[in-house]
């Protein structure tokens, strides 16, 4: 059970209410999902969560199907069962085919794509402990072609992935078939 009530579009202040009609216009959904409902109840929280996902997640240089992977993978690895199946539905959404989506659950690292495998790899090192990102790490993101901008993008999302698993650990936000039906 969820530890803070949903706040349904009904229900919600008119801030809030804005904050998730542009949420569900920019992301693609029908409405706003249980983890920001579950927000609502403070307007400035839910306003800089979205403000988060917005800059970080929707907007940016690198491809939103592969800042969803990096959600997935670092909810994988953080055992947040929301965030995992919140960002497997939108990987599907994006046109992510099955075959890499089940790599990506069995283990990102038989993923086909070096790129995206190397990615993935920074970005769960970046999350788990930071502090021992070391030159080579950089390098093979470089040897990938990812400009610096697009490096400081897989760092965002990663931090991004820690906050939201946060969240959605700490409040016990259940599973929605909003996400299901994507």
């Amino acid at each position: 059970m969820p530890r803070t009530p949903l706040v349904s579009p009904q229900d919600a202040s008119p801030e809030v209410g804005a904050i998730y009609a542009d949420f569900a216009s920019k992301m693609g959904f029908p409405g706003p999902p249980n983890f920001l409902q579950a927000q609502g109840i403070s307007p400035t929280v839910v306003k800089g969560t979205w403000g988060l996902i917005e800059n970080v997640l929707v907007n940016g240089l690198l491809p939103r199907s592969t800042k969803e992977m990096i959600l997935v993978a670092i909810s994988i690895q953080r055992n947040c069962g929301y965030c995992r199946a919140a960002h497997l539905a939108c990987c599907r959404m994006l046109g992510v085919d099955e075959e890499t989506i089940n790599q990506l659950v069995e283990n990102y690292q038989h993923l086909v794509s070096g790129r995206i495998r190397t990615i993935l790899n920074f970005a769960v090192k970046c999350a788990n402990d930071p502090q021992s990102l070391t030159d080579d790490d950089f390098a093979s993101l470089k040897d990938e072609e990812l400009s610096d901008a697009e490096i400081l993008e897989v760092i965002s999302m990663s931090a991004a992935a820690i906050y939201t698993n946060t969240l959605a650990d700490a409040l016990q936000v259940e599973k929605d078939a909003l996400l299901q039906d994507i």
